[in-house]
């Protein structure tokens, strides 16, 4: 075989060399990669606020604002589970409004807030004076723990033990009354004294955040405004109604819009002592959505109610807040 021929059989080798050159060359720079752009510290502090933040959105938006948004539906359909769902508009809300047993538990849900709230926020700021009024810290913080305790209870065990406190028969303030030759009362049994047997035990029974939050609000008072005034003579009392008062009204303000949100709320001391009765003296909002969904299986009202409660207590903790911004101390 001559040169020519060689070379001929040459050139294709020649080629597929440099072909595979440009393949192991193109394998040894790795795949193309597309340039991401560069974040600017702001950028990536809001990306990763954004990722911090998921977990919690997710929760908040399944457990909460899906629930809302199904109770809203509830309240506009006559849902039937095994049937078929109807568009009502707003009629459930007017039966709520109509209803005569509605009307009763809203006024109720009111008059027991009423009772509870002043007293009791009145009661925790007294304990709370006394509380801090002792020299020896171990002493306060006993008694902080003492009033404190029985709000870790469930409010389920609470009302079982007031239960055998209201009893007719063997009843602890009947025996008491047996003592001085009266004669025994049916607290839960008379339309007259079930409620407001209720609220008692709501105010004997549920002061122990507030008497913390008082005590931790009178001890940021500084001990120096307590001094001039005792240099200008004032009494306990004048000390009190002068500082006191005034530098606690953000405290009191909390303490008062929650424990009518509570109150407004009520529901599981009417359900285990009283079950709405006598004649629905003791029905809340509460229990009459309860009542509604469980026996009656009229979810639109109940869900129609709900959201009128919430309405309602939405409106009056602005009223409040509108009423003693005037009067708070930031």
């Amino acid at each position: 075989m001559g040169p020519e021929a060689a070379l001929q059989y040459a050139v294709p080798f020649t080629n597929m060399t440099d072909r595979v050159d440009k393949i192991g060359g193109a394998w040894r720079q790795g795949p193309k990669t597309f340039p991401w752009p560069r974040l600017t510290n702001a950028q990536s502090e809001k990306m990763w606020g954004f990722l911090l933040i998921a977990p919690f959105m997710i929760f908040f938006a399944v457990f909460f604002l899906l629930p809302y948004g199904m109770v809203i539906w509830l309240s506009v359909v006559d849902w039937h589970p095994r049937g078929v769902t109807e568009y009502v508009g707003l009629q459930n809300y007017v039966d709520v409004v109509e209803m005569p047993s509605a009307q009763k538990s809203m006024f109720n849900s009111f008059y027991y807030a009423l009772m509870v709230v002043p007293v009791s926020t009145a009661l925790s700021l007294l304990t709370a004076v006394l509380i801090v009024s002792l020299r020896s810290s171990s002493l306060r913080s006993f008694f902080q723990a003492a009033f404190y305790l029985p709000g870790v209870i469930s409010g389920l065990a609470v009302a079982i033990i007031w239960r055998f406190v209201f009893d007719f028969h063997v009843g602890v303030l009947n025996y008491f009354l047996s003592l001085v030759k009266l004669e025994p009362v049916n607290w839960l049994g008379n339309i007259y004294a079930a409620l407001p047997s209720l609220a008692g035990m709501a105010i004997v029974s549920s002061n122990g955040v507030a008497i913390i939050i008082f005590c931790a609000a009178l001890l940021s008072i500084p001990s120096s405004l307590y001094d001039a005034a005792a240099v200008d003579g004032a009494a306990f009392w004048r000390k009190h109604w002068s500082i006191t008062l005034p530098l606690l009204t953000p405290a009191m303000l909390y303490v008062i819009v929650v424990s009518t949100l509570g109150a407004l709320q009520v529901f599981v001391p009417v359900y285990v002592l009283t079950r709405g009765g006598p004649v629905h003296s003791t029905i809340t909002v509460g229990y009459y959505i309860y009542n509604q969904l469980i026996f009656y299986a009229n979810a639109g009202t109940a869900a129609a109610a709900g959201l009128l409660l919430l309405v309602a207590t939405v409106g009056f903790t602005i009223f409040q807040f509108r009423r003693f911004s005037q009067v708070v101390e930031f």
